[in-house]
């Protein structure tokens, strides 16, 4: 009895000890950011922290340091206040071995970039429920910027209780502001000849650690204002002397040689894009480390690398060099775009528009080459075409179905060897256009499931174009199906470039944020298999059918006679699933990637 009392008291103890477990590693007390645009056109940023630490993750692994770039070259950075408080009330001041300034790891393979530095302040005496408090000022001088601009995500990393963002400009100047998916307005005054916009923001959850949430993280709390509007930031990028588009002899000759080498245009096109993306180092360095400039495409030609919007404006200019008519686009996400706000800050990547036959647009990055045209990647962005001369701003609009459509005759014979012909027709952004016009061999690598390349005896390309690309393939499977018992299994083909490149393979039952695939698909599959005489289908479906707002699914797998007839079709409609829909969305890919409505199980 004394033991059973024993493991009762312990069992209450340890339920206890997990109900005190704090929910989160750490809380914000209080965070201030104020930006201060200064009469003589120099800015101010302050910032100040006052962070509880609940455990010893927290000061371990989370929160021992706090990092600051900046430029020292026009930037001054002044360490306000940086001490901590222990659970007692001691206060312990950083030492002066706290604070060390290092070369930011973005920069340290972008030598023009050099010359940025982080400021590493390292926090002492942390211990469980001690306080770290954080003021430091950055003073930037005029001319630094463009203009007076940010992009604040209020989400942090932690909950937050209060956070605070104060914004002064001078009377006379406008500023254009918005809060994204939080209803908050500004208390506004005037001091001194400065009007002051106050926002004051509680209660901000921390930020999901979910996968697949949207990656431009759009749907998160954020504050953006700055003294462009989106005409006037669109003249500053397409105004900048390196979009003169003139190019040197080496680059010429680079040229000549990839002309030589180039069969047509389009191939031309691609390996242009291919010398720009995989040849020259990228700089992930951010915008606003590169006072949103772009040094001259010769310079990042000579230099071998350059950021993301230099090499845009590099590919431009190999392409005009090359007699191929080429525009610089600037992305930002279209429920971020606001025609009144101008912030640098927002443009969430550079794309290159090449117009070169036919009126027909296609996008490319100058970071990375691609398998088919950025058009079918860019639903839901808005594009800004840097040319000085109009403002061209288009959004794209479009839902591509991305269609994936795979029919097939298979014959099983009494060895249990499978042979047979499928058909497969791909659009848009299933469809690698450019891999496939570059490498026919790419094609067998698109089959999957229970057949692999070494399984294709041949192929033929019955249609091959940038919407739309339609394979045949004659198969052999070289093994028997896996035999256990007399119990035969074969995993039905599918396509590698429908929902199997999600990568989705298991969905947690709850969801707190939204739910962001990477591509709409309609997957469709039909396949009869014929059948020895003695050989039943162990595991039929009859019919299984899901219907949401966004999709459906639905499977079928039936034996007729010595026939089964299969017909597995996906359909998801929306990049994005909302987290009251997530529970439909789950039901649907879990019956999709299912191993028993995948798989066939013979016997014999």
């Amino acid at each position: 009895m004394k033991k059973i009392i024993v493991v009762v008291l312990a069992t209450v103890f340890s339920l206890g000890v997990i109900a005190q477990q704090p929910k989160s590693d750490a809380t914000y007390v209080q965070i201030i950011k104020e930006y201060t645009l200064n009469e003589d056109g120099s800015m101010d940023f302050h910032y100040y922290k006052k962070l509880k630490l609940n455990t010893h993750y927290s000061f371990n692994r989370l929160y021992g340091e706090t990092f600051i770039v900046y430029d020292p070259n026009f930037q001054e950075l002044k360490i306000n206040k940086a001490i901590v408080i222990q659970k007692d009330g001691k206060v312990v001041p950083s030492p002066d071995n706290a604070f060390n300034e290092v070369l930011p790891r973005f920069a340290a393979n972008a030598p023009y970039f050099n010359h940025l530095r982080e400021m590493v302040v390292t926090h002492a005496g942390l211990e469980l429920d001690a306080v770290i408090e954080l003021d430091y000022t950055i003073h930037t001088e005029n001319g630094f910027y463009p203009e007076f601009m940010a992009d604040n995500l209020i989400t942090e990393s932690s909950p937050v209780m209060e956070e605070i963002i104060l914004v002064k400009v001078p009377a006379n100047k406008n500023l254009h502001y918005r809060v994204f998916n939080l209803r908050t307005g500004p208390e506004i005054s005037e001091s001194e000849g400065f009007n002051e916009y106050k926002f004051t923001f509680k209660g901000i959850k921390e930020m999901s650690h979910e996968y697949y949430q949207p990656h431009n993280q759009n749907h998160l709390p954020r504050f953006v204002f700055s003294t462009f509007n989106l005409s006037e930031a669109h003249q500053f990028l397409s105004n900048q002397d390196a979009l003169n588009y003139k190019a040197d002899k080496d680059m010429q000759d680079a040229l000549s040689e990839i002309k030589e080498d180039s069969t047509d245009l389009r191939s031309r096109i691609l390996k242009i894009q291919k010398l720009v993306a995989d040849e020259l180092n990228t700089y992930k360095v951010p915008a606003v480390y590169s006072r949103y400039l772009a040094r001259h495409p010769i310079d990042v030609w000579k230099s071998n690398g350059g950021t993301p919007f230099e090499k845009s404006i590099l590919l431009v200019t190999l392409f005009r060099e090359a007699g191929i008519h080429a525009e610089p686009l600037a992305v930002i996400p279209s429920n971020l775009s606001d025609e009144n706000i101008g912030c640098l800050d927002q443009i969430s990547n550079y794309y290159v528009q090449v117009n070169p036959y036919d009126d027909k647009q296609m996008i490319l990055s100058p970071t990375a080459t691609t398998e088919q045209n950025l058009i079918y990647s860019l639903t839901g962005n808005t594009m800004l075409e840097l040319n000085p001369s109009k403002l061209n701003v288009f959004t794209n609009t479009e839902n591509y179905e991305n269609q994936v459509s795979m029919t097939g005759e298979m014959i099983l014979d009494s060895n249990m060897k499978l042979t047979g012909n499928v058909e497969l027709t791909i659009f848009e952004k299933a469809n690698p256009y450019y891999k496939i016009i570059e490498d026919s061999s790419h094609l067998k690598k698109l089959i999957g499931g229970g057949l692999s390349k070494g399984d294709i005896k041949s192929f033929e390309l019955v249609n091959c174009a940038q919407v739309r690309s339609s394979i045949k393939y004659n198969f052999e499977k070289k093994d028997s199906l896996r035999n256990q018992s007399n119990y035969y299994f074969f995993e039905l083909p599918n396509c590698k470039n429908g929902a199997e490149n999600w990568h989705i393979n298991y969905l947690n039952p709850n969801r707190d944020t939204e739910f962001e695939i990477p591509f709409p698909v309609s997957e469709h599959y039909d396949f009869t298999i014929m059948l020895p005489e003695d050989v039943k289908l162990v595991n039929p479906v009859e019919n299984i059918e899901v219907t949401s707002d966004f999709g459906e699914v639905l499977i079928s797998i039936v034996q007729e006679e010595n026939t089964i007839v299969v017909k597995r079709m996906l359909r998801v409609s929306t990049n994005t699933v909302p987290v009251s829909s997530f529970a439909d969305f789950k039901e649907m890919v879990d019956i999709w990637n299912d191993k028993k409505y995948r798989e066939l199980i013979l016997k014999k």
